[in-house]
């Protein structure tokens, strides 16, 4: 609680901190450890929420002015279970408004990188990432809709979990567009996100097994991103992959040529769920919302009913040639971003020797997880500087516990 004191004012990573209650469930956690009452690897552990999730007695803004004055009656299925297994929930983490405004937030401010104080940290579970970047707590929850998860914790070396669509249960959580919504951990190492994830599931004890990186197939697949990446992020995953092949696993290329289709589509699906929930608030108070969620509900809204249900229709269509193809391997590797972090003063980031949007990438770089929902998690390559790298390693939702266990191993590669 010391360092988010004398901290927070240059990360703005949280928007709401409960140093007494926290520091009370505490000591109720540290009495029963010491009695022999153990709960679990999360009993007395600090974590942070997004604040589009509930917790009981705290406001929940989604980063805007929209849901001024709303206080949580209960605790999101999610946060309740982290409770059960012990957690100390410690506060709510800043975030684009609404999960779509930039990084801008006209209300919180833009998240500083704790690496590095001319970077930002991506969207939209900015503060999330900051949060367990800058040591305020062991895991941070948060929302991935299109990369959430996973673009911040790339940005800050962290791993981000994105699970299948209700794999954590949604209860208590304000929705982005709910055909791709998940609610996964942000964490420094793959076993925390994985002890996390699992107590939001209610199985606190779940372990992870020993995988062998002999016989593993890795895919990847360029024509999935069909985008340029920075030269200092495709060495780092090149020597990633290479380490990889030289413990044994294979390496096999795969293709799928569908990756604009899948883009445009996946934007049309998540922008007009978004405006049909939120344009009946957004334009009843329109001085309560920034200016970018404003154009992004009508960007949503221009794409009416029959666009949203062409692109529903191409997703049914697309599902089990993506499914097939993921299939055939044990993990698809891809890159989380097209650079490293974006620059706190416009949100760009460097590729070669241009600069471009590090958020709108996700279209290109992790949307494609979101609209296949497939589980994919963010793992930090190693990379000189104080800026990490990243890779995204992905599987079919039914094999979650193989792809934690996988990125585990993967993750130990230098």
């Amino acid at each position: 609680m010391r360092r988010i004191a004398e901290t927070n004012h240059k990360t703005r990573a949280m928007i709401l901190v409960e140093a007494e209650e926290a520091l009370a469930e505490a000591k109720i956690a540290d009495a029963e450890i010491r009695s022999g009452r153990r709960r679990g690897p999360l009993h007395g552990i600090p974590i942070a929420v997004k604040d589009v999730i509930d917790v009981r007695g705290w406001p929940t803004t989604a980063g805007s002015k929209l849901f001024e004055g709303h206080v949580a009656e209960k605790d999101a299925d999610c946060v309740a279970r982290l409770r059960e297994a012990g957690a100390i929930i410690i506060g709510k983490t800043n975030l684009h408004e609404l999960t779509v405004g930039g990084h801008g937030n006209p209300w919180f401010g833009k998240v500083v990188n704790p690496l590095n104080p001319e970077r930002g940290t991506g969207g939209t579970s900015s503060g999330s990432a900051a949060a367990v970047a800058a040591g305020y707590c062991v895991a941070a929850i948060a929302t991935d809709t299109g990369g959430s998860n996973r673009s911040p914790a790339a940005a800050t070396g962290l791993v981000g979990y994105k699970p299948a669509r209700g794999a954590v249960s949604n209860a208590g959580a304000l929705p982005t567009a709910p055909t791709f919504d998940a609610i996964g951990p942000i964490a420094v190492t793959v076993r925390d996100a994985w002890f996390v994830y699992s107590a939001m599931r209610g199985n606190p004890d779940s372990k992870l097994r020993e995988v062998e990186l002999s016989g593993l197939k890795i895919g990847v697949c360029p024509d999935l991103n069909n985008a340029d990446v920075d030269p200092a992020v495709g060495s780092a995953q090149r020597t990633w992959l290479e380490a990889a092949a030289s413990a044994g696993a294979t390496i096999k290329v795969l293709h799928f040529a569908q990756s604009d289709e899948v883009k445009e589509a996946g934007k049309a699906i998540l922008m007009y769920e978004f405006a049909l929930k939120y344009a009946p608030l957004i334009n009843a108070h329109p001085e309560k919302v920034g200016e970018a969620v404003r154009n992004f509900v009508s960007e949503g809204l221009s794409i009416g009913e029959d666009g949203y249900r062409s692109a529903l229709a191409y997703r049914a269509d697309v599902m089990s040639h993506f499914q097939q193809m993921i299939g055939s391997v044990d993990v698809l590797a891809s890159p989380v971003a097209p650079g490293l972090a974006p620059r706190l003063s416009d949100e760009m980031t460097r590729v070669g020797a241009d600069w471009v949007p590090y958020g709108t990438a996700g279209g290109s770089f992790r949307r494609w997880a979101n609209f296949f929902d497939v589980a994919s998690i963010a793992i930090p390559l190693p990379i000189a500087g104080d800026l990490p790298a990243s890779i995204q390693i992905a599987a079919l939702s039914s094999n979650e516990e193989a792809l934690f266990s996988a990125a585990q191993a993967l993750s130990h590669l230098s």
